[in-house]
């Protein structure tokens, strides 16, 4: 019964995706922006395997939305992502159990190939916060594609960025790294 269900939702996805756009734009669309959205996901929950059921979450949901734009599918894509894994964390009352979790993020600092020192300090910034700095520096998506992927105004992303980024300086100077650029 399980496996007849999840053929029909997979002979269902197939139609929408011939529907709306061909396979293999949506398949060149997938191969551009899955691993990039991963590594956020992995960042912000510190959990692969969360990351890993959000990110086929944020897939699913964009496949069924009405057609759109290319520059307006990643914003999307982006956006359902963080309200999935918002959700996600509500679920878990509030980061309780989140924290819980934290055991794992050696298997995500293994997977990003980062520092594991620069991975502790990104761990001590709030999930917004790491969100925002991501999302400005990794990704390098503008104040406004930010506002719009974490529902906050574009004037509010200036200063969580500003915010973020002193906060990670904060961090980074307590850790006895020393900017070059002062």
């Amino acid at each position: 019964m399980f496996v007849a269900t999840i053929t029909r939702c997979l002979t269902m996805t197939e139609a929408r995706i011939h529907e709306r756009t061909s396979q293999g734009e949506f398949e060149a669309f997938y191969l551009r922006t899955a691993r990039p959205l991963h590594g956020y996901l992995c960042r912000l929950s510190g959990d692969p395997a969360t990351s890993d059921e959000v990110l086929q979450e944020a897939y699913i949901r964009m496949i069924a939305a009405p057609t759109m734009e290319e520059q307006h599918r990643k914003a999307y894509l982006y956006k359902t992502a963080t309200n999935i894994l918002r959700d996600h964390w509500r679920k878990l009352k509030r980061g309780k159990e989140w924290m819980e979790l934290s055991h794992l993020t050696e298997h995500v600092h293994y997977n990003l190939n980062l520092p594991v020192d620069m991975a502790a300090i990104f761990e001590r910034l709030t999930a917004q916060e790491r969100a925002v700095l991501w999302l400005a520096h990794v990704e390098e998506l503008s104040h406004k594609e930010i506002g719009g992927i974490l529902n906050v105004k574009e004037k509010s992303v200036r200063v969580m960025v500003f915010r973020a980024r002193e906060k990670a300086k904060d961090l980074l100077e307590r850790a006895g790294f020393k900017g070059t650029h002062e």
